[in-house]
């Protein structure tokens, strides 16, 4: 009676510990999923809000990637969502180089650009050609190059037709009026303009 009563005893405690090991398991499963889905949302939001700044969007992925969670899915999404974030940076860098080279054109830009007005607005041909000789002694020459931007996608740019400052100052003079915006101002070492970058 005294080992019956022993093995009883023992195979209760077995059987206690079998279940708390299980019970154990499927609290640590329940965690993981729970982080899974967590990553997973996170890592979804970050790819679709594009309003977050790239610096916002990486610190967001380091701290998923710091739960160390080892799931496929969690680990494709954290490579998309990098990748994401490094196209988001060239984006951004080009961006800020645009913003500098207008602010640079812009200080560049006031003299030629008071040519564009008085070409523009001449009160006749004679007057026209008369601002049109004086505006092409800030170019190189008066076939110094001129493009026009039509499209700009991801740092790419499209150019219409090429032109040169001789030909596009009578393009103001006919049209009496000037459509487009300088961007950027290339110069050569004495100043002068040997190529005008424009948009509409």
């Amino acid at each position: 009676m005294i080992l019956l009563g022993m093995g009883t005893t023992l195979t209760t405690t077995s059987c206690g510990a079998k279940k708390k090991a299980a019970a154990a398991q499927a609290q640590a499963a329940a965690e993981k999923k729970r982080k899974i889905e967590k990553a997973t949302s996170d890592l979804q939001a970050v790819l679709n809000d594009t309003s977050m700044s790239a610096e916002e969007r990486q610190k967001r992925i380091d701290a998923i990637k710091a739960m160390n969670i080892d799931d496929p899915s969690v680990k494709d999404l954290i490579a998309q969502a990098e990748q994401s974030v490094r196209q988001q940076r060239i984006k951004e860098e080009e961006e800020r180089r645009q913003k500098e080279a207008e602010a640079e054109a812009n200080k560049k830009s006031k003299t030629i650009k008071d040519f564009f007005t008085e070409i523009a607005n001449a009160s006749d041909a004679n007057a026209a050609n008369a601002s049109i000789q004086n505006a092409l002694k800030l170019f190189t020459s008066p076939n110094a190059d001129v493009l026009i931007i039509i499209a700009e996608e991801g740092g790419e740019k499209d150019y219409d037709e090429p032109t040169t400052a001789e030909k596009y100052l009578n393009f103001i003079k006919d049209q009496k009026k000037m459509n487009h915006k300088i961007v950027s101002i290339g110069t050569d070492e004495n100043g002068k303009i040997k190529l005008l970058e424009l948009s509409n």
